[in-house]
């Protein structure tokens, strides 16, 4: 465990702080703007790998109603299993792509967690446990303590307002990431994450300090953006409408509508002209005609 914690503090925890503590000394000594451009760069940085789960979250839904059809014939397992593995292949997907940017939050939520702990604290043992975590460059260790304050907020303590807008932007984030479904057990599915996410995440900012709340506020504001980018907006009661920004692939032939790839090959091949010995669609009568 020790050696995880080591490994943790050297590849992420201490790297963060020196990198937070030299945004606050380029942004006018003030933390919280040191945070949402910290955000902003890990967004930039990451912008590949989102731009793939999007496209793969989009190519997922699309293809459910045919994973549908499969569900419903085949009934083993395996074959089952074998057919849906096969349209992935046929669309392009890899399920797995849509959590990679979920699962690469996960360890920079908690190493920003202890960064900001650790940065902002005030008291001498708080002090001397941040001196253990930064380099020995005089501009880092001149830099210390930090400002601790951003828009009349404490960010070393959680604050109600931010738990607001945590929930707030995580379920905007939510929604604009599905996009149409056909079937009932999806709409249940996405109704129940649009309500569930913002709860969760909510709850969790009941404990975080209010800079980490800051971080993830942005972050998901960043991701309303994206979303909108791939995936577009319509809100019908608020006459808005925004098309995708990002066109999807072509899709392969299996996956035009019809959901066969015979079937779709057939309906844009040329039906071959009909011909005999004697011409093109003539019968024999037609060309005795001709030749009198």
């Amino acid at each position: 465990m020790g050696e995880i914690s080591a490994i943790f503090n050297v590849a992420l925890l201490n790297p963060m702080i020196a990198f937070l503590i030299i945004l606050n000394n380029l942004l006018f000594n003030s933390f919280g703007l040191a945070i949402i451009a910290f955000t902003i760069i890990i967004r930039l940085v990451t912008l590949p790998l989102t731009l793939r789960q999007l496209h793969a979250t989009r190519a997922m839904q699309t293809i459910q109603p045919r994973i549908q059809e499969v569900n419903k014939k085949f009934s083993d397992p395996r074959r089952r299993q074998e057919e849906i593995m096969k349209l992935y292949r046929e669309a392009g997907v890899n399920p797995l792509g849509c959590v990679g940017p979920m699962i690469i939050q996960l360890p920079i939520l908690w190493a920003l967690y202890d960064a900001v702990r650790l940065a902002l604290g005030t008291a001498p043992e708080a002090l001397e446990r941040l001196s253990g975590h930064l380099y020995s460059w005089s501009f880092l260790q001149h830099a210390v303590p930090l400002q601790d304050h951003f828009l009349g907020m404490d960010l070393r303590t959680a604050n109600w307002l931010m738990v607001v807008l945590v929930a707030v932007t995580t379920w905007a984030q939510t929604k604009t990431s599905t996009t149409a479904v056909v079937d009932d057990k999806q709409k249940a599915q996405q109704q129940m994450m649009a309500y569930m996410m913002p709860i969760v995440f909510a709850f969790f900012a009941l404990s975080f300090p209010s800079g980490v709340s800051l971080y993830w506020v942005v972050n998901s504001i960043v991701g309303v953006v994206f979303n909108v980018f791939v995936y577009g907006l319509h809100i019908p009661m608020m006459n808005i409408s925004i098309d995708p920004l990002l066109k999807p692939a072509r899709s392969a032939p299996a996956l035009v509508a019809g959901g066969h790839g015979d079937s779709a090959a057939a309906a844009v091949t040329p039906v071959p002209e009909l011909r005999t010995t004697n011409g093109s669609s003539r019968s024999k009568r037609q060309n005795r005609r001709r030749r009198s």
